[in-house]
This record gives structure tokens, sequence and C-alpha cells, in this order.
């Protein structure tokens, strides 16, 4: 008896796994479904495995994401464009390409999503006669209903559009209404058109039209969808630093690229570029 009691004492003084280090390889980053945690899960991953890191994928709501990272819930994101990104880190709705992040900033840019006008009550068909009088329903984040409303007039649909002094939109005409990303599908009939982000008509199985407009070539770089990463632990973190690099090179990787291109056939384009430096 008295040898079990000095082995049990012998061994509760042994050194614990640290939780620390079980915690080192294993990079989480909170996503949208479609495209984004594909990509992480199809093409990323892998590459990750291969250094020695474990991947961790959390589907989530766009809305909590970058708190999510910025609370330390999370190591990275991946579902906003820089605008979207800096509206969050900066409380302003005026994007200025100067800007210095302050709580999340941008690490990657991976992918690019066209912002689509899709048909909803009215055909594709009959976008050019009515276009003018069409209701058009758009998502009501800041901006996205700017990037909204830039197709919009560069469609015909509208001529100008205002915004107040901090940025938002103002006055829209009573044809065009904004509504929460997360409704934008199922309410989609009650509008005779919708204008989408790709990655929510992907959620929605919507199919594209290519008589219908979208977004071109030449927003691609400011737009382009990023992996955002918390500013503070970056910059005095050494672990972290480490791992959201990791993640950074792994995206860059041409491999991931070409899994864009294959799987989803231009509807993405591949938009890889460094921004750790930018």
């Amino acid at each position: 008896m008295k040898k079990c009691f000095v082995l049990l004492l012998a061994l509760a003084f042994l050194p614990l796994p640290s939780c620390t280090e079980e915690k080192d390889n294993l990079i989480s980053v909170a996503a949208s479904e479609i495209p984004h945690a594909e990509i992480l899960e199809n093409a990323i991953k892998p590459l990750l495995e291969d250094k020695g890191y474990e991947l961790e994928i959390k589907v989530l709501d766009w809305t909590l994401q970058n708190d999510g990272v910025l609370n330390g819930d999370y190591d990275a994101n991946y579902f906003q464009h820089r605008p979207y990104l800096e509206q969050f880190d900066s409380g302003n709705n005026q994007y200025d390409p100067n800007y210095s992040y302050k709580k999340v900033f941008p690490v990657v840019s991976l992918h690019f999503e066209p912002l689509r006008i899709y048909p909803g009550k009215k055909d594709a068909s009959e976008f050019e006669k009515s276009k003018k009088e069409s209701t058009y329903e758009i998502c009501n984040d800041v901006s996205n209903e700017i990037r909204a409303l830039d197709l919009l007039k560069e469609s015909g649909v509208i001529d100008s559009y205002t915004l107040d002094s901090k940025g938002n939109p103002i006055n829209l005409p009573e044809n065009i209404k904004p509504i929460s990303e997360s409704l934008l599908i199922s309410s989609l009939q009650d509008y005779d058109y919708a204008v989408l982000p790709t990655n929510t008509a992907l959620t929605g199985k919507l199919s594209a039209s290519s008589t219908l407009p979208s977004e071109g070539e030449e927003v691609k770089d400011l737009r382009a969808n990023v992996i955002a990463a918390n500013v503070n632990k970056y910059q005095n973190d050494e672990t972290y630093k480490k791992k959201i690099d990791v993640l950074a090179d792994a995206s860059l990787d041409a491999s991931v690229a070409k899994f864009i291109d294959e799987h989803y056939q231009g509807v993405i384009t591949v938009a890889q570029k460094d921004l750790r430096k930018a």
C-alpha cells in the first residue's frame, strides 16, 4: 500500500502536457460555408497537414466573424472583402485605400466573387425593357449596399445615388430595398430582381444568367475575399504570427488556384495576393 502511495505521489509531480503546446499547431478559421469553407477544407487543409498543422474550420454567420477573431475565439476568418473589413475596423463607411488596420487586418486575398443581378419574379429576358421600373433587393450592409448601387448605376437602372456624411446611402428609390443577407434568398420572389453576392447565390443554389449585369475584373483587386487575422496578436505573439504566416503561405499556393479554377468554373475567380506587407 505504501509503495502504491509513493508511486501515485511521484506521478502527481510528473510534468503534464502543455495546453499551449497542444494548440501551437492548431489553426482555427471561421468562414462562410460556400465557397470559403470548401476552399479551406479541400485545398488549404491538406497543405497545412503536410506542414504539421491541423486546420479547424467553423462555418459561422458573417456578422459574427470579425468579432470572433478580435476576441480570440478564432485565429482567422475568411468571408469578406477589404471595404467590409475596413468598415468594421474603423467604424467609418468611407473606404480609404491607405487605411492602417487596428483590430483585424487582411492577410491575403484569395478569390473574387462578382456581384451579379439575378432574376426574381421576372425573367432575365425582361431586364433591359423593364429595368428602370423593376424592383430590386440588395444586401443591407453598407459596403455591399454601395457595391450593389454601383452595379445598378452602371447597368442603367439608376442615374446616381446619395451618401450622407458618414458614407451611408440615403434616399434610395422606392424600387430598391436593402435586405438582411440572411433573408435575401427567401425573399427573392418578392422582387423582380436581386443583386446578390456570389456566396449568397451559391448557398441558395441560384444560377447566374450571362445576359444579366455583373461586376467586372476592374474591381477584382478591391473586392477580392480575404483571410483576416488579429492585429495585436500578430504583432505581439510569435506563436500566433507563425500560424497565420503558415496559413497565408498555404493560401497562396498554386494548387489552391487550381482548385478554385477547376471546381467553380469561373463563377468565382482566383485573386491570390499577399497583403501582409500591403
